[in-house]
């Protein structure tokens, strides 16, 4: 199998011939490439370098692109901070109310958002060069209508109107307008040609909310998005941060095909429910690539690889973005060990 192939298979609940490697490198991609976080985030040809070199040096099977957690905030109006070198971020205190965002979004123009327009340009050239080198590039359509929700409304005021009934309506309006710009937006990433699209609800996790919150607020419209993905042919992969132990039965139930989790999820109960239902990307601790010994790494690898070696269902990584000063000796120890033992 190639690389494609390979990725490929797994999304379609078949055994590749081994398992397949992907990182969520971009910050530590961009440090080794010699620019800043803010020349990465202006310039499709340096994103597309920094990437295929990394892809190149270190021989992974696919390409996951992003360029920070607050493109699709910043698209609809809230509140972003642009530091030189580390990824932007929104502002955890927004100053809009959400009758002010909804009519922000309502006359939102996605598609032409500058910030966009560039990452659309990027999927298109990373795209083109994915092909030509069988690598296999997956376009991640930012956040989730959960956690778009909560980068516009700011974390802290989003939680605690959560817990307010009274607040119930008026942030189910909001989540249905988020909704529609997270759909708008994997249908351009698959436009521009990923080989499929991912996204974040990183703020769903039982790390942060309840699994009752999660099943009033968050997985209705995981379902929804799941449902409409699959019928326009749109494969995607939901990322979630930290333990999502409390809630993987509904993980089953939202029709998602791919879940990306963290170090925090136990693994082995992700796989025996997940099994005949969604596969795994992950769950490698991110923190272990940076602050662990190859050995470190080369010990978890193999036991995921152990796991998972002959039946397919897992693309393995670390479960979260990786940081920039991550030994690259230690994602060569993760991918030697994947070739070897996977």
């Amino acid at each position: 199998m190639n690389k494609i192939e390979r990725i490929r298979a797994v999304m379609n609940g078949q055994v590749p011939d081994r398992i397949p490697t992907m990182t969520h490198n971009f910050l530590m991609a961009a440090r080794e490439g010699g620019i800043t976080m803010e020349q990465f985030r202006q310039s499709p040809d340096a994103i597309v370098r920094v990437m295929t070199e990394a892809c190149e040096k270190y021989d992974t099977d696919g390409i996951l692109l992003d360029v920070d957690t607050a493109l699709l905030a910043s698209a609809c109006g809230a509140d972003v901070v642009y530091p030189v070198d580390i990824a932007a971020v929104t502002q955890d205190r927004q100053p809009r109310e959400i009758p002010e965002i909804l009519e922000y979004l309502d006359r939102l123009d996605l598609e032409n958002y500058p910030r966009v327009a560039l990452y659309l340009e990027t999927i298109e050239k990373l795209s083109a060069w994915g092909k030509r080198n069988g690598v296999f590039i997956r376009g991640n359509a930012d956040q989730g209508s959960f956690s778009l929700a909560c980068l516009l409304v700011g974390m802290n005021k989003f939680l605690e109107d959560l817990l307010d009934e009274d607040c119930e309506e008026e942030l189910m309006q909001l989540m249905e307008a988020t909704y529609q710009v997270s759909l708008k937006m994997h249908r351009l990433c698959h436009k521009a040609g990923a080989d499929c699209t991912s996204y974040g609800n990183s703020s769903e996790g039982c790390s942060v909310i309840s699994p009752a919150l999660f099943r009033r607020f968050a997985k209705p419209f995981e379902t929804r998005l799941a449902a409409q993905l699959n019928s326009e042919g749109i494969f995607t992969i939901c990322h979630i941060c930290g333990s999502v132990d409390l809630i993987l039965d509904d993980l089953v139930e939202t029709g998602c095909p791919m879940y990306e989790l963290d170090y925090k999820t136990d693994i082995v109960r992700a796989k025996a429910v997940a099994k005949g239902h969604f596969a795994i990307s992950g769950n490698i601790d991110p923190a272990l690539f940076t602050t662990g010994t190859p050995e470190d790494i080369r010990r978890v690898t193999r036991a995921l690889c152990d796991l998972y070696r002959g039946e397919g269902g897992l693309l393995i990584g670390p479960g979260c973005a990786l940081g920039p000063n991550t030994p690259p000796e230690n994602v060569f120890a993760f991918v030697e060990t994947v070739k070897q033992f996977g």
